[in-house]
């Protein structure tokens, strides 16, 4: 028999040997997979905040041109889109979510600050070759123009040009990264995007109007346009409250940072 003293260590013993291991931790009942919104946004468009700026819902963001965005939209591959232009003759719902302008970007170095839009009519139709004829230096202008399929151009196109043919000189970039680049890298370069897109490049003023979401939004800036939420039929569930968040108060504020409100 084991003196008493021993009896209470015996036990712990026998205890210990008991457990094979750590205790699992205790089991949870998984909460539902978040839904995932797959939205197309056009590339001069895409770094629009309000994007990011509530994480209550879940974004897979897809960045190119109109067409193709509208395509994939079409195909199913998409939830909605968020683009500046809608093809004519399509049966889609859609609603404006912010006010963004086209604008006219040069080289950083370029002393030029304002046109006209006849001076930027004959500027891309080549009428206009130096920029020492719009007070500038003696330097010859180098067009840069978007591809087709481009938001961007079909806008500038119907505003600007009109019935005059963009130059056979203009450099044609892909993408609008690619324009921006080429502007940066250009003393003489002139080209267009959306004010919300504008990086490392000059924004010019338009008719003496500057783009800026305050001149924007109250439809001021003579190249103001919408940036549209798009889809194929009138949104339900998540996409739903993705764009009533998007259109209240709180998600204005947050695109009012780049872009003109919409609601006020």
């Amino acid at each position: 028999m084991l003196p008493r003293s021993l009896a209470p260590l015996l036990l712990l013993l026998l205890l210990l040997g008991c457990q094979s291991g750590p205790l699992p931790p205790p089991q949870t009942t998984p909460g539902p997979e978040p839904v995932i919104l797959r939205v197309g946004v056009a590339d001069t468009a895409v770094s629009y905040p309000a994007l990011a700026a509530n994480p209550d819902y879940h974004l897979q963001l897809v960045s190119a041109n109109n067409d193709t965005l509208f395509a994939d939209l079409a195909a199913g591959n998409l939830d909605a889109l968020l683009v500046h232009t809608i093809p004519e003759n399509e049966t889609l719902w859609f609603n404006p979510v912010a006010v963004d302008g086209l604008v006219l970007v040069v080289h950083p170095d370029n002393p030029v600050t304002n046109l006209t839009r006849g001076e930027v009519q004959a500027v891309f139709n080549g009428r206009i070759s130096n920029w020492s004829t719009l007070g500038g230096p003696d330097l010859p202008i180098t067009l840069v123009t978007r591809e087709r399929g481009s938001g961007a151009r079909t806008i500038f196109t119907q505003r600007i040009m009109a019935e005059q043919r963009v130059s056979i000189n203009a450099v044609l970039a892909a993408g609008d990264t690619a324009v921006q680049e080429q502007v940066a890298a250009t003393p003489g370069a002139i080209a267009y995007t959306m004010m919300g897109a504008a990086n490392g490049v000059k924004v010019l003023e338009l008719d003496g109007i500057p783009a800026l979401p305050n001149t924007t939004a109250a439809q001021a800036y003579p190249l103001s346009v919408p940036l549209y939420f798009v889809s194929l039929v009138e949104p339900q569930g998540e996409l739903r409250a993705w764009l009533a968040w998007l259109q209240s108060d709180e998600g204005q504020t947050a695109v009012a940072g780049v872009y003109g409100r919409v609601w006020r």
